[in-house]
């Protein structure tokens, strides 16, 4: 068991152990008073039987059977009693019996003063309660029976006083013993389900920070620490991705700028060596190299700062359709130039949750494409479809389309379609990239279909409802 396991372990224990310390405690002191009630309403019953019994003796004026009565009961149930006629007199009193006379000193009725035992005491001399039963023959009340409630303290002497709490205690303590077992049983079942899922939680953030991003753990549930599980999964992807992101970088930067580079220093080269002249035309292929350079220097800042949005994203509520018309407006120019004809069909609210300079920057590369690799004459046509959870937006281009071959790789940083979709127009294959990282940003989707009659993008979002 871990270290956690023990400590939770423990604190079920103890707590546990408290709670039937003050369970015990509070029988102490109630089982006292429970005893009273309990004793006290069975002398209410035997007194009551013995009215009944002395009623039908009483009938024949019999006052030897009476009292002889009285006698054996009171031995017999260990209840003093006092006997009224029906002109008030005391006619019995349980200190004529010397069995019952000892009983009340044990139970600290009379006291051992001889005066005091020489006296017949009425029931209200003595403590506690006094409670009556009347007997009846017919109608006529001819006796009234008195005996005293018993109270905790005039049982500490009482053997069934005795034999009661200590069967109570020997229950209470069997009842511990099989409840600490169960306790320890299901404390350890339940530290140790707990502290499973943490102690795969440290051995993979030791993982993390040794270098190892490629962590997951599962979880089911929904409580705080399958969320902090979750929080972790999320967080060591995220790292995977940067270090992935970092790793490849550096050879596809180094691979893109080589290509400029060496047609540079090739001419240079050659006309260093005479082989051809600094005219015109060569110097403006170097300075077409170095434009594509330049363009892949700004694109690179570009996918950087996508990449710094992934973890910074600010999350409002937005309307795509103002987005859209704008980026359309800013390429009115590019439309006119190759004769393009753009088509709107857009609901007036397209609300989703997310950061607006990136969602701006996703279509706007997407708008780009479709009028860069579109035919002159060609259409553009941008519509929505508003569910109930989705807003799915539809860029779809006449131009040149994209071979089964390349379809699956083109949201790949650096990645070119084949030469007769780029050659004219030089893209750095970063555009699609950002996209599709910005849209994964915003738990959206991206997807793309192309054939020779143009290229459709479905680009997917969460809607806000708020």
């Amino acid at each position: 068991m871990s270290k956690l396991g023990q400590k939770l372990f423990v604190v079920f224990l103890v707590l546990v152990i408290l709670s039937l310390l003050l369970v015990g405690v509070f029988i102490n002191f109630s089982i006292g008073e429970r005893f009273d009630d309990f004793i006290n309403l069975q002398r209410e019953e035997n007194v009551s039987d013995l009215a009944s019994v002395l009623s039908e003796n009483f009938k024949n004026n019999d006052f030897a059977a009476v009292q002889n009565l009285v006698n054996n009961f009171s031995r017999t149930n260990r209840i003093p009693l006092w006997v009224e006629n029906n002109q008030g007199e005391f006619i019995y009193f349980p200190s004529q019996n010397n069995q019952m006379a000892q009983m009340m000193r044990r139970m600290g009725m009379m006291s051992n003063n001889s005066h005091f035992n020489g006296v017949r005491q009425l029931p209200d001399n003595y403590p506690g309660r006094t409670r009556s039963q009347e007997v009846y023959i017919g109608s006529e009340k001819v006796l009234t029976l008195y005996w005293k409630e018993v109270n905790a303290e005039n049982q500490i002497d009482s053997e069934l006083y005795d034999y009661f709490k200590n069967n109570i205690y020997r229950a209470i303590v069997l009842s511990a013993l099989i409840v600490i077992l169960i306790v320890i049983i299901f404390s350890f079942i339940l530290s140790k389900k707990i502290t499973e899922p943490l102690i795969k939680l440290k051995n993979a953030a030791l993982d993390v920070a040794r270098g190892n991003y490629q962590q997951n753990i599962n979880s089911k549930g929904d409580d705080e620490l399958t969320e902090l599980i979750r929080s972790f999964n999320l967080m060591s992807k995220k790292l995977n991705k940067l270090e992935k992101i970092r790793k490849e970088s550096t050879s596809d930067l180094a691979h893109e700028l080589r290509t400029p580079l060496t047609t540079i220093k090739g001419y240079l080269e050659a006309i260093e060596d005479g082989k051809i002249k600094a005219n015109q035309e060569n110097i403006s292929e170097m300075q077409e190299e170095t434009e594509r350079m330049t363009t892949l220097i700004e694109k690179l800042n570009e996918f950087a700062d996508a990449q710094n949005k992934i973890f910074n994203l600010k999350e409002e509520k937005i309307n795509l359709t103002p987005i859209i018309k704008k980026i359309t407006n800013q390429h009115q120019k590019a439309l006119k130039e190759k004769n393009i004809e753009l088509s709107l069909t857009l609901n007036n609210e397209l609300n989703v949750k997310g950061d607006q300079d990136s969602i701006f920057q996703i279509f706007n590369n997407i708008i780009e494409n479709a009028i860069k690799y579109n035919v002159e004459n060609g259409k553009i046509k941008i519509n929505s479809l508003v569910t109930k959870n989705e807003i799915d937006v539809f860029i779809k281009d006449s131009g040149i389309g994209i071979s089964s071959e390349d379809l699956p790789y083109i949201f790949e940083r650096f990645y070119r379609a084949d030469k007769s979709r780029n050659s004219t127009n030089q893209g750095t294959g970063i555009g699609l990239a950002v996209a599709k990282e910005l849209m994964e940003a915003h738990q959206g989707q991206i997807s793309v279909e192309s054939s020779n009659n143009g290229t459709e993008f479905k680009l997917v979002f969460k809607r806000s409802k708020d």
